[in-house]
């Protein structure tokens, strides 16, 4: 059984916070999945994921907006950044599609950090910032949440006929992880059109 399962198991909403803060996507899905079995309360699992995710958005948003004046967040952030390195499309970028920017940027693995650092960088408002961020992180929450819920659904459906624990639920993860794997390629391949067109228009 996976260890994220066991501390959602064992702690419950203690946990859930640190552990949407870190890795809030996976998580998601977990709750979702234990809301079905009736461990969690929707409505409070959902408003301490989104807080799990808002305050570390945050926290990147201003690394970025206070870059110019920290030593430390240039050399150990900043330096090995691509989006960084071309902070004049990625300012632009934001500047005219600060919506798809947002979208795509948090739902490509790996790119979420540096994206919202380049935010900040950018000297966007935090209003605006924050405007784009909350609408975008409810819908994902919920999206994966949702799959969460729909896999402990059809976990309880198989398990009659089924009776290997483990086999039914390696089926699961497999089936979220190739759902998951085809948004994040998708969204990365939305951001690399999108600097490939500015590059083009400069």
């Amino acid at each position: 059984m996976s260890t994220t399962l066991i501390l959602l198991l064992r702690y419950k909403y203690l946990i859930l916070f640190p552990l949407a803060a870190i890795e809030g996507p996976i998580v998601s899905v977990f709750v979702g999945f234990l809301i079905y079995s009736g461990v969690f309360n929707f409505l409070l699992a959902f408003i301490i994921l989104i807080f799990g995710d808002l305050i570390p958005d945050t926290i990147y948003f201003y690394m970025g907006y206070f870059s110019d004046r920290s030593k430390f967040i240039q050399k150990h952030f900043l330096n090995s950044t691509l989006i960084v390195k071309n902070i004049g499309i990625v300012k632009h970028l934001w500047e005219k599609h600060p919506f798809k920017m947002m979208f795509f940027g948090k739902l490509a693995y790996g790119f979420a950090t540096p994206f919202l650092i380049s935010a900040g960088i950018t000297k966007m408002s935090y209003k605006k910032f924050i405007s784009y961020t909350i609408p975008i992180t409810c819908f994902q929450y919920a999206a994966f949440m949702g799959i969460g819920y729909y896999l402990g659904k059809s976990y309880e459906s198989a398990i009659k006929y089924i009776n290997n624990f483990y086999i039914v639920m390696a089926l699961m993860v497999i089936i979220f992880l190739i759902i998951y794997v085809s948004i994040i390629k998708y969204a990365r391949k939305e951001i690399t059109s999108l600097e490939s067109v500015e590059e083009k228009r400069q």
